[in-house]
């Protein structure tokens, strides 16, 4: 069997690379397809799952990061989705030590809380301050759709990012 090492640098290489494919193909391939009304969150799922499986800083670093990449490509106030996940790296990261990294039930759950989270933060900083209150429409419409594609993504998303963990240990 070939054992493969890798430098901290290559790490980090990787990591970013995963994001950066993560953000083209969540803004750049996902809007393309006609008859989705909603695309699942890649960033939030790399965001919870470094978070999770190397703890708060690198789960911090990987929010900053993302929410940079957000910030750059959306209009609005710099800062708006650094802070969002950031916070749900860091908070995700606080369960690093606490859990069993193979089983899928965590990050399912963890995947339906920090998209709530995400998508209220969303809902209040965008339409509740402009006196919007069409709560049930963005419940149903955006958030129900957004956290069940989300939720699917998961399920791949977090595998990979578990087995590359592996290879990184080792």
């Amino acid at each position: 069997m070939v054992k493969l090492r890798f430098g901290k640098f290559s790490k980090i290489l990787i990591h970013v690379l995963i994001i950066f494919f993560a953000f083209f193909v969540q803004t750049s391939i996902f809007p393309l397809i006609p008859f989705l009304a909603s695309s699942p969150n890649f960033l939030l799922i790399i965001t919870f799952s470094y978070g999770l499986l190397y703890g708060e800083d690198i789960g911090m670093i990987t929010g900053i990061f993302c929410g940079l990449l957000c910030d750059m490509y959306f209009n609005g106030d710099f800062g708006f989705y650094i802070l969002i996940y950031s916070l749900i790296g860091f908070a995700n990261g606080t369960l690093n030590k606490s859990f069993f990294e193979n089983s899928i039930s965590l990050p399912m759950i963890l995947s339906f809380v920090n998209g709530l989270a995400y998508n209220f933060y969303i809902y209040f900083t965008h339409f509740l301050i402009r006196r919007k209150f069409a709560i049930p429409y963005y419940v149903f419409n955006v958030m129900v759709p957004n956290i069940l594609f989300t939720l699917i993504a998961t399920v791949l998303i977090y595998k990979l990012l578990y087995k590359l963990n592996l290879i990184h240990r080792n």
